[in-house]
């Protein structure tokens, strides 16, 4: 590039200090060995350590830019700020807490070189290893690499969809919308990015020396609903779905058992309380916003669209009840599950079809 910069490492801290400045002279160390033009990007997330201010103190000896946001906003946010300033051709991503070993970033960097689109600095292929995990944190990994895989199909020719440590050509993201949430970016790039060829590169996971894990349950959670917002739109109208489902049979529940009223009545508010709910969930999640009408007139489409699934739902569930006395719950279940294909096709195709 023009800026001569060939790498961009780009470090997202929070209470890093010891830990950062080791690590920058590491990288340095180690680009000046491999003659490579770098640039070391640390975006600190007003670190109350004084990590920024241990960061500047080495500014003057070694190529680093700084960036200091005002709050703790996410590991996965930070390195999207570090994008929009890093100069480099080749983009890396790590950790700053040195559980990312730096002399790997060499060889990543020729696996660029030599075809590789994204190299992944992974545990979990052959020679790669993790360094005193809890049975806990590797059941956890685990688990949420398995959830990648479910969900999101380019992933599944992939080890190591959880690590942190990446390099990548800029074109792969050049001009793509990433909007990760949480502690992971690695699965917006696989999901999003453009390359032909993903590569991975073992590397021993370290021990932490200084300083405390980022992971809590809200990463945990935060990671859930990344993959869900990366999933097939089909996903979130499934689970949306589900969720409508038990909103219906819930209201029916209580009109009917508590109330007692009669059943076509529980059927009819069930049926719209649930259709309230699942179009202010579609709207917001499952197909999101940006649509060229109205939300008023999306509305009365949706409920256009689920014409026929109230129809086959008041139908199956009055004919089972009255009919054959089936119990009110399944009843209700099975006109459900009838119209529900039919349902998610015509709120695709119809509702929320022309976006801006």
């Amino acid at each position: 590039m023009s800026s001569g910069i060939d790498v961009s490492v780009i470090v997202p801290t929070y209470n890093e200090r010891e830990n950062v400045t080791r690590l920058i002279k590491f990288l340095h160390e180690i680009m000046v060995k491999e003659k490579i033009s770098y640039e070391i990007v640390v975006v600190d997330d007003n670190s109350p350590d004084g990590t920024a201010e241990a960061v500047k103190s080495l500014s003057h000896m070694y190529n680093v830019k700084l960036i200091v946001r005002p709050g703790k906003l996410g590991l996965a946010s930070a390195v999207l700020e570090g994008l929009k300033v890093a100069k480099g051709s080749i983009i890396a991503v790590m950790d700053a807490d040195l559980q990312h070993p730096p002399e790997a970033l060499p060889e990543m960097l020729k696996k660029v070189s030599s075809g590789c689109d994204v190299v992944i600095g992974s545990r979990y292929v052959k020679g790669g290893s993790i360094a005193e995990w809890s049975l806990f944190r590797r059941v956890v990994s685990r688990g949420a690499d398995l959830i990648a895989k479910i969900l999101l199909p380019k992933t599944r020719g992939i080890k190591d969809t959880m690590s942190g440590y990446f390099v990548l050509k800029r074109e792969v993201i050049d001009g793509v919308s990433l909007n990760p949430r949480g502690f992971k970016i690695l699965l917006e790039v696989i999901t999003k990015g453009r390359f032909k060829k993903v590569c991975e590169y073992p590397i021993e996971f370290r021990a932490r020396t200084w300083g405390e894990s980022k992971l809590g349950v809200g990463e945990v959670f935060n990671y859930i609903l990344h993959v869900l917002d990366l999933a097939h739109e089909a996903v979130r109208f499934v689970i949306v779905g589900t969720m409508g489902t038990l909103v219906n049979l819930a209201t029916l529940f209580f009109l009917g058992y508590l109330l007692s009223l009669e059943h076509w009545i529980t059927v009819l508010v069930a049926f719209e309380t649930s259709t309230l709910f699942n179009f202010t969930l579609h709207e917001l999640w499952t197909f999101k916003t940006g649509f060229s009408k109205g939300v008023g007139n999306r509305l009365a489409e949706f409920h256009g669209a689920v014409a026929l699934h109230f129809i086959s739902q008041v139908v199956i569930s009055n004919l089972l009840f009255y009919g054959y006395g089936v119990e009110r719950v399944l009843s209700q279940l099975s006109g459900i599950l009838v119209g529900f294909s039919l349902n998610y096709i015509l709120s695709k195709h119809v509702v929320w079809r022309r976006r801006r």
